[in-house]
């Protein structure tokens, strides 16, 4: 699973468990450790693209949390990808133009 994925899964569920007001630091992530620099990229890549929020807590480092009114567009980057419409709609087309050759 790609960093950006893993750091928004774990906020969700650490959202889900303790509430909207869950903060945690980046480097407690899983996989962090073994590819902070990775990681740091997209931690600065979702804060930028405002998925989110970062604050700094009482010893100065940086915590994050999932933005609450950027939810929704969380929750599509964390479907899996049989969810998705557009896998449907490629599926589809290819299974008509498959059977339109076989048709022929």
């Amino acid at each position: 699973m790609s960093p950006r994925k893993t750091i928004l899964r774990e906020l969700a569920q650490t959202r889900a468990q303790n509430g909207s007001e869950s903060f945690t630091r980046p480097s407690t992530i899983t996989g962090f450790d073994e590819n902070p620099a990775e990681y740091q990229k997209a931690v600065n890549k979702l804060l930028g693209d405002r998925l989110i929020e970062g604050r700094t807590d009482e010893e100065g480092r940086i915590t994050i949390s999932v933005n609450d009114h950027r939810l929704t567009e969380v929750k599509k980057e964390l479907r899996p990808a049989w969810a998705r419409p557009g896998i449907w709609l490629t599926a589809a087309v290819l299974l008509v133009a498959v059977f339109g050759l076989v048709a022929v």
